[in-house]
């Protein structure tokens, strides 16, 4: 498949956009310059690389510099203070292809020694074909009715790719997450049917092997423990296995002030794996080489009280980030914004 065309139809998610131009800005600005989350657009991707997951509507905020920040997210019950950390897809010599696979991989068991260390990662699995499931399962789609007639959001559902020779099919994006190793367990509480996601389920040693998957609650209408079905996950169709349901109403929040929040009913919830096999084919390469670099696209948990944060808990973290990548050869290739994001579980 040629991958500009194929990821094409990855739906620019709101909430994306608002955390990524907000987190640019405060990589950019001082302590006290003034600072607001500005309001969502949706301009045409031109990168290759696929788009996040979208699954609320952020609460509009905005701040007026780095304390009233910190005072806002001082005040939230419960918040959980982590830096994000973003792999520099940008800084590749030679594009998504080029990932160090192996010094990625390095990187990632030191950030994991190194801190208390959490992935949690949206970009939707796809539904190939003609989708005539609910809309409340469709990442985007509460987004594109909420755009009403402005249409800066395009229907998600049922949109038109081509394949290698030109050939049309249908696609639709499903709301999806992907859980690091040492986060999962977060939910081992909140199973209704079956089990949690468990570390075996972060290895995959055959493409061919299907993916482990806990399934929100409104999925036990559909399917049942055991059922295996296909999506596509970056680049590839993969085959996915139904070892769990959620209780209904889990939900947790992140980012930018913890304010998007995620409820899990509609959501399928997968591990965060590291594929254990040589890719074979183009496609196959980029989404092994996507989803490797994006292990290094994590949160690094800040061990103070939100209110003692300050520049020295930055540089601190940051020099320990530079120590490890340079050991594996990675220098260069991460960013980390200077204002603490969190979760609220």
């Amino acid at each position: 498949m040629k991958i500009k065309c194929l990821l094409l139809r990855f739906i620019r998610p709101i909430y994306t956009i608002v955390g990524i131009m907000f987190l640019v800005v405060l990589t950019a600005c001082s302590t006290t310059d003034d600072v607001s989350v500005p309001d969502a657009q949706q301009p045409q991707t031109e990168t290759a690389e696929p788009e996040k997951s979208q699954t609320t509507e952020p609460k509009p905020e905005s701040f007026d510099g780095y304390e009233d920040y910190i005072d806002y997210i001082s005040d939230i019950p419960e918040f959980e203070p982590y830096y994000k950390t973003v792999f520099a897809f940008e800084e590749l010599s030679d594009g998504i292809k080029s990932v160090p696979i192996e010094e990625v991989k390095a990187m990632y068991d030191e950030m994991k020694t190194a801190f208390n260390y959490v992935l949690v990662n949206e970009y939707p699995l796809v539904y190939r074909g003609n989708y005539e499931g609910e809309t409340s399962f469709v990442d985007g789609y509460e987004e594109y009715q909420a755009a009403g007639n402005d249409k800066v959001i395009s229907n998600p559902v049922n949109v038109v790719s081509l394949d290698q020779e030109g050939n049309e099919f249908l696609t639709t994006p499903l709301k999806t997450i992907l859980l690091g190793e040492d986060t999962f367990s977060h939910f081992d509480n909140s199973i209704d049917v079956g089990r949690n996601l468990k570390k075996s389920d972060f290895t995959l040693e055959a493409p061919n092997k299907p993916i482990s998957v806990v399934l929100g609650n409104a999925y036990k209408d559909i399917y049942k423990i055991g059922d295996i079905f296909s999506l596509e996950l970056i680049s590839e169709v993969m085959d996915f296995q139904v070892v769990g349901f959620y209780k209904s109403g889990v939900s947790f929040s992140m980012n930018v002030g913890a304010l998007q929040d995620v409820n899990l009913d509609h959501t399928i919830v997968m591990p965060h794996f590291i594929p254990d096999y040589k890719p074979v084919g183009e496609a196959a390469v980029f989404q092994h080489a996507y989803h490797i670099g994006e292990l290094l696209s994590g949160y690094i948990r800040i061990p103070e009280s939100v209110e003692k944060i300050n520049e020295d808990t930055y540089d601190h973290t940051m020099d320990m980030i530079d120590e490890v990548a340079e050991r594996n050869n990675i220098s260069g290739l991460y960013k980390m914004p200077y204002w603490p994001v969190g979760f609220v579980w």
